[in-house]
């Protein structure tokens, strides 16, 4: 594989202006992530004491899984005070979108260059979100049938999704297995086909609930990278946080004063509001099988879902005795991570930076400073075929990835057609207009006359119309090869309107180059970046 880097000319500049070191942006973090300065700041921050516990938590989350020698160091290095760079998402589908994976890349890659900068351990850690509940966002993903340019959605089916946290969640093994089936299915066959299938087969039969099958994925492709997994919702991590979810709770009248007005500054500076809670106490709370928001009404804590309250000695009597009910809401999230780890940087995607500028001035009332916070590394994978086709329709890559092919389509279809065709057929058009404008004039005093002619305006405009669009048409059926071919090209790089990591899974391409292919020479190698990455498969 080789790889480039493209500025891609995206509608949302939100990451460009953050490149361009925008100040309107930059007010709401606590470090400029382009200065090198920044991150020797922060790689000199005191570590906050939790590291000898939080390893020792990481070392049994990982205890089912073989270790390579690069996870062994960085479990040792993260006992012995280590910075580390981290970054989460939830569980998808066979992992989910792809985005998830360069998630990840972006989290090595940063940890592997500030470790050869600073010539000192610094740890790639990925937070697996297995406290989040909003099932319908993970149980499904996208397969494409390249040959065709066809996107199929592949979904895990249940009747009785669940109503908890996805890590509380134990899925059907034969339902899961059935999804599996339908993936490969559309999948071309590869020499690597076979084995992957039933390597992820196994996995499925191995794990006992929904994140497990995700950890053992992302396990078995970065394990050589020293990458360390933990899952929010860990049991033992929870009692660890203990301490913080009861500050949380102490504290949640002034968080959720400091969160409201901070949105209201991003919002005075231009920034789309991010965070959407109507709670004021920002923590879940797992009861009756369900997890439930807490909110503070009247003196008393109550639950979203039912009609239990709390008093707040209470309420801390219950978060010491069983913390394994209570996790994060997206606000209080960010605050957990960095309450635990000696953290340089964050990453994450757009939405997720734009939701931590909302966020500082909640890091301050708590006495922690935010780390510097990254866009997460993007990448489209191009392959010779698709190159092959941009180079003979003569296209830009980066406006396809930002734009899709739409326009490019309907330049080739008019370059196709007859000139003096559509020149005549314009002419009748506006002979038309022309015609409707004199007699509208003509006939103004009659309104019954005046409704007739614009009738039949509207019939004969309609014909004119359907005249051009038919002619078209034809063209387009005359290239109907050129037409798959920009389907092809839109179904690739621009799917679904979108970009190609949001919508394709990273099966896709292990089925192509194998399960090993991010851990390997397979991959090339990369340095961090704003702009986007192109890898030529």
């Amino acid at each position: 594989m080789d790889c480039l880097n493209i500025t891609v000319n995206e509608s949302d500049q939100f990451i460009n202006r953050l490149k361009q070191q925008d100040k309107t942006l930059l007010q709401f973090f606590d470090y400029d992530p382009v200065e090198a300065e920044s991150y020797a700041r922060r790689m000199q921050q005191p570590n906050n004491g939790r590291e000898r516990e939080v390893a020792k938590v990481v070392r049994q989350y990982m205890a089912d899984l073989k270790l390579s020698e690069a996870q062994q160091r960085a479990l040792d290095a993260l006992e012995n005070g280590a910075k580390v760079v981290v970054g989460g998402q939830q569980a998808g589908l066979f992992t989910g979108p792809l985005y998830t994976f360069h998630k990840i890349i972006s989290i090595i890659v940063k940890a592997n260059e500030l470790e050869s900068t600073y010539d000192t351990p610094v740890v790639p850690v990925f937070w697996i979100a297995g406290e989040d509940h909003d099932f319908d966002e993970v149980n499904h993903t996208y397969v494409m049938q390249q040959r065709m340019g066809t996107l199929q959605k592949v979904k895990y089916h249940t009747m009785t999704p669940p109503e908890s946290n996805v890590s509380r969640y134990v899925p059907d093994k034969d339902a899961l297995k059935q999804a599996l089936t339908d993936y490969f299915a559309a999948l071309p066959e590869t020499s690597y086909s076979k084995a992957l299938y039933q390597q992820i087969a196994h996995f499925i039969d191995q794990a006992d609930n929904w994140t497990a099958l995700f950890k053992k994925i992302v396990h078995e492709c970065f394990s050589q990278s020293g990458l360390l997994l933990i899952d929010a919702q860990f049991e033992p991590l929870r009692e660890l946080e203990v301490p913080l979810f009861k500050q949380i709770i102490q504290q949640h009248a002034q968080i959720d004063q400091a969160f409201r007005l901070q949105q209201q500054r991003t919002s005075g500076a231009g920034l789309t509001p991010m965070i959407q809670t109507d709670t004021n106490v920002h923590l879940f709370m797992h009861e009756d099988g369900q997890r439930q928001l807490l909110k503070f009404e009247e003196g008393v804590y109550r639950l979203s879902k039912s009609d239990i309250t709390f008093s707040q000695a209470a309420l801390l009597e219950k978060i010491e005795a069983e913390p394994a009910l209570f996790s994060n809401n997206v606000v209080t999230r960010p605050l957990t991570e960095e309450w635990l780890f000696n953290t340089v940087a964050f990453i994450g995607g757009p939405s997720e930076i734009k939701y931590w500028a909302e966020l500082q001035t909640v890091f301050h009332e708590m006495d922690i400073e935010m780390p510097i916070v990254l866009p997460r590394l993007r990448f489209t994978y191009v392959t010779p075929k698709i190159e092959k086709l941009l180079a003979t329709y003569d296209l830009d890559l980066a406006d396809m990835i930002a734009n899709g092919t739409k326009a490019a389509r309907q330049r080739f279809i008019r370059a196709q057609a007859s000139d003096e065709v559509l020149a005549e057929m314009q002419q009748m058009l506006d002979q038309q207009h022309a015609f409707y404008e004199r007699l509208h004039v003509e006939l103004k005093d009659s309104e019954d006359q005046r409704k007739l002619l614009k009738k039949n305006h509207q019939i004969q405009t309609h014909q004119y119309e359907y005249l051009q669009s038919r002619y078209l048409k034809n063209i387009e059926r005359e290239n109907e090869i050129s037409m798959r071919h920009f389907h092809l090209l839109s179904q690739t790089l621009h799917p679904m309107g979108g970009l190609q990591e949001r919508i394709w899974n990273p099966l896709q391409l292990l089925n192509e180059f194998g399960i090993e292919m991010y851990t390997t020479s397979t991959f090339p190698p990369l340095r961090y970046t704003f702009d986007q990455y192109v890898i030529k498969t």
